[in-house]
């Protein structure tokens, strides 16, 4: 009997690809301070949005208070992009990131006061 040469399959494209890097500013910083903070500060957001969720469940209460509710909202939406600033290991790159414009000029403007 001959032996017969093993023909190899060709070979498949991955049906995953690696993800992209991940950019700098979405690295968490090795500064142990600064991610205690940024969970402080998470915990925080948690807590506006449960207090947030529980007065807008009273109709009441959004017919008499609904800018005021929108504001808790928006203060809770602000301390979540703060604290991803501050975990950031690339501060400034996260800044960037943010999605709220009027908070992104402000963390980026260039006079403080």
């Amino acid at each position: 009997m001959e032996a017969v040469d093993a023909v190899e399959p060709p070979k498949r494209k991955p049906l995953r690809r690696d993800p992209p890097p991940l950019s700098p500013a979405m690295i968490p910083t090795e500064d142990a301070l600064h991610r205690r903070l940024a969970e402080e500060l998470e915990y925080a957001r948690r807590m506006l949005d449960i207090m947030g969720d529980a007065l807008a469940s009273d109709g009441a209460v959004v017919v008499r208070h609904g800018t005021s509710l929108q504001s808790v909202d928006i203060v809770g939406q602000m301390i979540g992009h703060i604290a991803n600033v501050i975990r950031s290991s690339d501060p400034e790159g996260a800044v960037e990131l943010i999605g709220m414009a009027e908070l992104k000029s402000r963390l980026q403007r260039r006079s403080i006061g």
